[in-house]
């Protein structure tokens, strides 16, 4: 390539790699414009990203099985009777402390129960329900997506559940996840559908799932043949009512309204939309309701119901600050790798410092765009984003020196970089494929472990890329501008006979 086509191009790819990098990372700011009749606030890529529990705080909350109180609960109330003392000896009696719960004496509630010497002990049935609760709640969960969330148990028999604070329905989350009932359909009398011992919800119901459009966010049922003669029959009655406007269908689950479709005609579909710019729906709160219909009709009532706590802000791990903290400490790392190649490299460093920046626009991107809903920011981000940055650091050092090596035998410059990208390309492909392959394997079969997969898939593509690649291409532009071939690498040969 001429030294004028080389200059020309550098030019144009440094305009964009200098415009993508203020996308990436340029602070917010209020445009000094107006756009669609609105101030505009210019948003950097980084702000989008999606922050887990530890590095950016979350939302928790309690869960408590009927029967089970907190001890400050417990307290509350006995204060309340601490007038009457028969009163409180009563409620006293009622419970029994369990670690920080206390647990319902009352055979109705079927905690515990006691043996003839008046001992209690909880009920089989009670950890039996309570085993399968918990392993549908931590299900229900699971499916949002979520990087990072806990469903812990709490003294045996409470629950304690966090999710990341990026959620924006996370109220309804913690909230509708609780309920464990049956799947029931309501049409404002009775119920038109429940499912019994000879009824099963999933012969009816195929699958719920969030959908979008235009007109807003949705969920969609699916249903089977039974469950199309079922909404069809349902609706006729409804739509015919004495009402002018109809009537409405509630989707229940343990008894609480998670779906009110108003019916004012016959529906005879086998999949349903409902929701809506109407609804209020965003995907998150579609998601949600999808994921609790889904949950019920498949594993059906769980025999245990729970209260639900109030919503509690958990701050960061690792303080308020950390989002600051962490981007600095990023930045400075950056800045080291920018920087070092160039005085360890001289002018191929300055390919080096190219190729870095597009590592660094390539990941952000991808990490931002490929899909928000399961690329948290997670501190695993950050170990596997430095970790492909030090390893294409570590491959570019390798050309380097294999290309001094063989200047140092006295080759001429422009043989000694065919020969060094040569020797190097085989070993860095190696490595490079055995990473990809096992962040493959750990994609497929590590549970919980999928979005840092993915993240480390990025980022070796991405630095896979930069090696093999661009960084040779920018090298080859900056090499056929360069007016000294000796200073490029910053060679020094005193007796040159093959130039």
């Amino acid at each position: 390539m001429g030294k004028k086509k080389s200059v020309v191009l550098l030019t144009l790819i440094t305009i964009v790699i200098v415009a993508l990098c203020a996308m990436i990372a340029v602070p917010s700011f209020d445009l000094p414009f107006l756009w669609n009749g609105a101030e505009s606030t210019w948003h950097p890529v980084v702000d989008t990203y999606d922050f887990d529990e530890d590095l950016g705080g979350g939302y928790y909350t309690y869960y408590y099985p009927e029967g089970v109180i907190s001890e400050t609960e417990y307290k509350i109330e006995c204060e309340s009777r601490e007038d009457d003392a028969e009163k409180l000896e009563e409620y006293r009696n009622s419970y029994q402390a369990h670690g920080g719960l206390y647990l319902s004496t009352d055979p109705d509630d079927g905690v515990l129960e006691s043996d003839d010497a008046g001992n209690y002990t909880v009920t089989e049935s009670f950890r039996e329900s309570f085993d399968a609760a918990v392993k549908e709640i931590s299900a229900r969960y699971e499916k949002k997506g979520y990087t990072s969330f806990r469903v812990s148990v709490v003294d045996d028999y409470a629950l304690r559940v966090a999710v990341p604070a990026y959620d924006t329905s996370a109220g309804t989350t913690l909230s509708y996840f609780s309920y464990t009932g049956g799947f029931t359909l309501y049409d404002g009398t009775s119920n038109v559908f429940e499912e019994e011992r000879d009824i099963v919800a999933s012969d009816y119901f195929k699958s719920f799932a969030p959908m979008s459009s235009r007109e807003g966010y949705y969920v969609e049922i699916k249903l089977t043949d039974l469950g199309r003669t079922l909404i069809k029959d349902v609706t006729t009655s409804l739509s015919s009512s004495d009402s002018s406007s109809g009537g409405t269908l509630y989707f229940r689950v343990g008894g609480e309204d998670i779906i009110s479709l108003s019916v004012t005609s016959v529906i005879d579909e086998k999949t349903m939309y409902i929701g809506g710019s109407s609804s209020g729906y965003t995907y998150e709160t579609a998601q949600t309701v999808a994921i609790l219909l889904d949950s019920a009709v498949h594993a059906g009532d769980v025999d245990l119901s729970f209260s639900v706590d109030e919503t509690r802000i958990a701050p960061s791990a690792y303080g308020e600050n950390t989002r600051t903290l962490l981007y600095i400490a990023l930045g400075i790392a950056l800045l080291a790798a920018l920087i070092v190649p160039i005085v360890l490299f001289k002018g191929f460093g300055g390919a080096c410092f190219y190729s870095t920046l597009s590592y660094f626009i390539i990941t952000a991107l991808c990490f931002a765009f490929i899909s928000s809903g399961i690329l948290e920011f997670t501190l695993g981000t950050v170990l596997v984003f430095l970790f492909g940055l030090i390893l294409m650091l570590f491959f570019n050092g390798r050309v380097y020196a294999s290309i001094k090596s063989e200047f140092m035998t006295g080759k001429t410059v422009e043989s000694s970089v065919k020969s060094g990208y040569k020797k190097t390309i085989a070993g860095t492909v190696d490595t490079y494929a055995v990473l990809i392959l096992a962040a493959v394997a750990l994609l497929i079969g590590a549970a919980g472990l999928h979005a840092m997969a993915i993240q480390a898939l990025i980022c070796l593509i991405s630095g896979a890329f930069c090696n093999l690649l661009w960084t040779r291409f920018i090298s080859c532009m900056l090499f056929s501008a360069s007016k000294n071939k000796y200073k490029y690498f910053g060679f020094v040969r005193e007796d040159d006979d093959d130039e």
